[in-house]
């Protein structure tokens, strides 16, 4: 998810969203618990050189990770990335570390978050198992009013870059609903929105970009914008959906 700086916000529960074509990316997840890369093991974190958490990614095969387009678009050097996978505490040393050996952006993906999605090949193999994504003949699990799953790194508030997996329940919900990090013409076949369900203020946060949000097992979105400030006023979690991805970026 995008904010104002050029720091990715990350999926989980608290994802800030664009307010304009130039916001940053989100965060880790606003609300929502902890939870651990055992019970979602295709869950990756994506780390600078430097080692500062960026965005969170997907593994949907062994060697491909699905992330944000904005993720690596917005990258000073997307090739000097690090994928860390079966790491829940960010803080830790368990798992396992890969490199980053090619990269691919959706060629439709532009600044104001359209076709929000990217694919970065690995220099090895993970040994996790990889998570299904969303294709075309998947139209149940979109349903408004469902539950969805978002999962991510980001931050949990104002306060520092995040550390730990966590997961947030969400609500599908029209794009309209998804007003001020949607517009009026948003389509339900680009964009996804999610809301928080009643009595919580769940959202995805910075550093959950590129984030998987999971229904029934299977990756329908890719966390883009949302809660720009990461707190209860505009608890919104917008995503990239899975079927607008193009299956050669997939493949």
């Amino acid at each position: 998810m995008r904010t104002t700086n050029r720091r990715p916000i990350a999926v989980l529960l608290g994802a800030v969203g664009l307010l304009a074509a130039g916001a940053a990316p989100a965060a880790a997840v606003h609300g929502g618990s902890d939870t651990t890369t055992k019970a979602h093991p295709f869950v990756v974190a994506l780390e600078t050189a430097t080692g500062e958490q960026w965005c969170t990614g997907a593994l949907i095969a062994p060697t491909k990770v699905l992330t944000a387009g904005h993720c690596v678009a917005e990258s000073d050097d997307p090739g000097s990335l690090r994928v860390i996978a079966g790491r829940t505490d960010l803080t830790g040393s368990g798992g396992q570390v890969r490199r980053v050996k090619g990269y691919r952006v959706d060629p439709r993906y532009t600044a104001a978050l359209d076709h929000d999605s990217a694919v970065i090949t690995l220099d090895r193999p993970l040994p996790q198992a990889p998570v299904r994504v969303a294709r075309k003949g998947d139209t149940a699990l979109y349903r408004y009013g469902r539950t969805a799953t978002a999962l991510g790194f980001g931050r949990t508030g104002s306060d520092g870059p995040g550390t730990h997996l966590k997961k947030a329940q969400l609500t599908l919900a029209p794009p309209a609903s998804c007003d001020p990090y949607t517009s009026p013409g948003d389509s339900p076949l680009l964009k996804v929105c999610a809301l928080p369900r009643t009595g919580t203020t769940d959202s995805i946060c910075k550093g959950d970009s590129g984030g998987p949000l999971v229904a029934d097992g299977v990756v329908i979105g890719v966390v883009s914008t949302g809660n720009k400030y990461c707190d209860t006023q505009l608890p919104i979690s917008v995503y990239t959906r899975a079927t607008d991805i193009p299956a050669q970026l997939l493949s």
